[in-house]
């Protein structure tokens, strides 16, 4: 986890390539080999093309819920580390996430942002 985590924090934030979905997939995808947001690659390039995804897909939480379990992802009570998660950034707002030892880890336009940000929804890997 952490070689995906420092490589994560070298890549460049690109809306539709490398953001905090498609971050969060790209780990589910390497552990389990299924990729959660595969309807979602390829269909935004900007802040704004994400979101009208997101409003599309009924919010930041049915989504999550919608494409997690159709991939075969059980929710959990007690994410661990190599979990994923629906998480509030206290900037940002709801934002998808990568549990390690340290929190919750988000990709950002500035890295990887490490915090103990509080779930909305937990799924485990």
């Amino acid at each position: 986890m952490s070689a995906f985590l420092r490589a994560g924090a070298r890549s460049t934030f690109v809306w539709g390539e490398i953001d905090c979905s498609l971050f969060m997939a790209d780990w589910c995808r390497a552990m389990r080999g299924v990729d959660p947001a595969a309807s979602l690659r390829g269909r935004y390039r900007t802040a704004l093309g994400a979101m009208r995804h997101v409003r599309r897909l009924g919010g930041f939480e049915t989504m999550a819920r919608s494409l997690m379990a159709g991939c075969g992802f059980v929710t959990t009570e007690a994410p661990r580390p190599g979990d994923v998660g629906l998480v509030t950034h206290p900037v940002v707002g709801p934002v998808f996430a990568i549990r390690c030892a340290l929190g919750w880890a988000v990709k950002s336009p500035e890295g990887v942002a490490v915090g103990d940000y509080p779930a909305v929804a937990a799924w485990s890997v």
